[in-house]
């Protein structure tokens, strides 16, 4: 689809409402030539200027659908160079289902350096270490690049799982359960690389092995998982419907409720329908208590739920158009510190997004240029989408001064690892 259809839309509404084009241009903030060439469809409007033409306009999302879909990034799948000091490009490990691997190096079907024997039945004793590593891995998922992470994951799923087809009883459920754990979690970890076919699959094999266990809330949770990865596809129905779907069963755990209202928040407030988004935001609340109570010492979802509210409250804002309302809750759940390097990251590039988006690149530009070395450390695909949407913005602001200081570190920031 072209912007041709929207541009002629967007005329017409804007006529019938008696605003100029200068008007117009004034309400979301952007420049009049700008919006000339897109109603004269000689330029496709951005998701963020047709969402917010369509708010101005009170459209319902009608006018939005129109826009044509943006075109997500190539990912380079070429080979990375090779680091100084390493003599060989390929590592493999390959692990059995018996628990047994070989470790090789260069091509596939190389001699073994590394033999790993199937290991002897498992002892009770083996939970609680590979709880520990758990935790450190998550720490790290919280503070640094995802592709350090995932291998971690990755491994530590298998072992669970091996180590669970060793045992019996309730060792073997609990190490199934644990190994979902850490499948759901290596699932996460392959979408912030930028990987949304392995993160479907890990959440896949999480069910599978938490199935095995007896533990359904697993099952639930992937609803809300796979409906997070259709939000950042910009898919509204592909995001609301899962969620409603775990909505409107009371028998699932009210955290994995709680989460499920926050995404069929978001989710609403991408398809610009402000009611569903202000309701679903209604439902969380109502959740929150019960939610903070989770049963047993493993958690589903973000590990903290303080504040989390709020700044989906205003990234729902800024979806609907609606950017003083967003700023203002920013600054608000922004006002201390929040609980990870990732966190900081996502929801701080958000903030500063909205005040682009308003039209003060001064402001954006203060709040986003501290926060560059983090997004970089982060290494994240996720925020990386929504600094992309920064980038975009703020390039209406050459002239300012701020905004020429951050440029070199904004391009190192958006640069493909």
């Amino acid at each position: 689809m072209t912007g041709a259809a929207f541009g002629r839309e967007l005329r017409r509404r804007r006529t019938q409402q008696g605003l100029t084009l200068g008007e117009l241009a004034e309400l979301v903030h952007y420049s009049r030539s700008h919006l000339s060439k897109v109603e004269n469809g000689h330029k496709s409007p951005s998701a963020q200027l047709s969402r917010k033409c369509d708010a101005v306009l009170s459209a319902g999302g009608a006018l939005h659908a129109l826009a044509p879909a943006d075109t997500p990034p190539e990912r380079d799948t070429g080979p990375a160079p090779e680091a100084p000091g390493y003599t060989h490009a390929h590592w493999n490990l390959r692990l059995y289902s018996d628990g047994s691997g070989i470790f090789e190096i260069g091509e596939a079907g190389a001699p073994a350096v590394t033999e790993v024997p199937q290991p002897a039945p498992t002892s009770t004793d083996t939970l609680p270490g590979l709880a520990v590593l758990f935790e450190e891995t998550k720490r790290l998922g919280r503070t640094s690049s995802p592709s350090l992470v995932l291998p971690m994951a990755i491994t530590q799923a298998h072992v669970a799982a091996s180590s669970a087809r060793q045992s019996t009883g309730e060792d073997q459920r609990r190490l199934l359960r644990h190994a979902a754990r850490t499948a759901e979690f290596a699932g996460w970890m392959a979408q912030e690389c930028g990987d949304d076919r392995g993160s479907l699959w890990w959440t896949d094999r999480a069910v599978m092995l938490a199935s095995a266990a007896g533990d359904e809330d697993m099952t639930s949770y992937a609803l809300v998982r796979r409906a997070v990865v259709s939000l950042y596809r910009g898919d509204s129905s592909a995001t609301t419907g899962p969620t409603e779907q775990v909505l409107a069963d009371d028998a699932i755990h009210p955290r994995i409720r709680w989460l499920a209202a926050l995404g069929a928040a978001q989710g609403y407030a991408i398809g610009l329908d402000h009611a569903g988004a202000m309701r679903a935001l209604d439902t969380a609340a109502s959740l929150f208590d019960q939610a903070q109570r989770l049963e047993g010492d493993e958690q589903l979802g973000p590990s903290a739920m303080h504040g989390r509210p709020l700044l989906i409250e205003a990234w729902c804002q800024y979806d609907l158009g609606n950017l003083a309302a967003a700023a203002a809750l920013f600054e608000r759940a922004m006002s201390r510190p929040l609980p990870s390097d990732r966190d900081h990251a996502r929801f701080g590039t958000r903030r500063a997004l909205v005040y682009a988006a308003l039209g003060e690149p001064d402001r954006a530009s203060e709040l986003i240029g501290p926060l560059l070395d983090v997004v970089r450390s982060v290494d994240s695909a996720t925020i990386r989408a929504d600094l992309r949407d920064f980038a975009r913005t703020i390039t209406r602001f050459r002239g300012h001064r701020g905004t020429h200081d951050i440029q070199a570190a904004l391009m190192a920031a958006l640069a493909k690892r």
